[in-house]
């Protein structure tokens, strides 16, 4: 199965496996939820923006995606927090199950957090990355394209699908809905400034920190 995950800190993949092994306790477990929840959004973060722009050479395009590392990881933490609540551990059980789903091993025996994706757009990224590599130009356009489809799943997965595990009424749902939407949209725009003006140094920046999370 295809799919796209980073390695998690020690912190995390504790917090993931422990709500695993006390899925069935009587202790309140809304707590680990809560801070599993927190610290996916900002390791994600790290992991698919930071960590590449971090190579990138000081300009306005590592200006625009650090703001939007920026902007989506206090967005996203401020909704969990008015999303996050009290919960009955019958409820918490399926945010866990949810964490569990998220969890994958690689062909290493790493295990990584993340998602199944579509095996096409797996296919077409890691052809992007070998061309990179390779030192051909790839169509930027196209790879953007490629990039908005990941960001897509990626806020569907992490956040709609997340949010329905946490038994929200209907003004929570609505928020979550809003916040979703609002993070896409950011993305995109993002995506449309930076990419058309990657330079070869920069691609190839973006294709070594991301080659190794995706998985076909």
């Amino acid at each position: 199965m295809p799919f796209f995950g980073f390695i998690p800190t020690e912190d995390l993949l504790n917090s993931i496996q422990t709500g695993q092994q006390k899925k069935n306790s009587s202790e309140p477990l809304y707590p680990l939820r809560d801070k599993t929840a927190l610290l996916i959004n900002d390791e994600i973060i790290d992991a698919t923006i930071l960590g590449p722009v971090r190579l990138f050479p000081a300009s306005d395009k590592r200006e625009t995606a650090e703001k939007l590392a920026g902007y989506v990881k206090s967005t996203v933490a401020v909704l969990l927090k008015q999303l996050l609540s009290k919960s009955s551990n019958e409820v918490v059980k399926q945010s866990i199950e949810f964490s569990e789903r998220s969890l994958f091993k690689d062909a290493a025996g790493s295990y990584r957090v993340g998602e199944a994706l579509d095996a096409g757009l797996v296919t077409n990224l890691k052809m992007a990355y070998a061309e990179i590599k390779a030192g051909n130009d790839v169509n930027k356009a196209a790879f953007g394209e490629l990039y908005k489809q990941f960001a897509e799943s990626t806020v569907r997965h992490f956040m709609n699908d997340f949010n329905k595990t946490l038994d929200l009424g209907m003004i929570k749902r609505k928020a979550a809905d809003i916040g979703s939407a609002a993070v896409i949209k950011a993305v995109h725009i993002a995506i449309d400034k930076i990419f058309p003006n990657l330079s070869k140094e920069e691609l190839g920046a973006l294709a070594e920190a991301h080659d190794s999370m995706f998985h076909s």
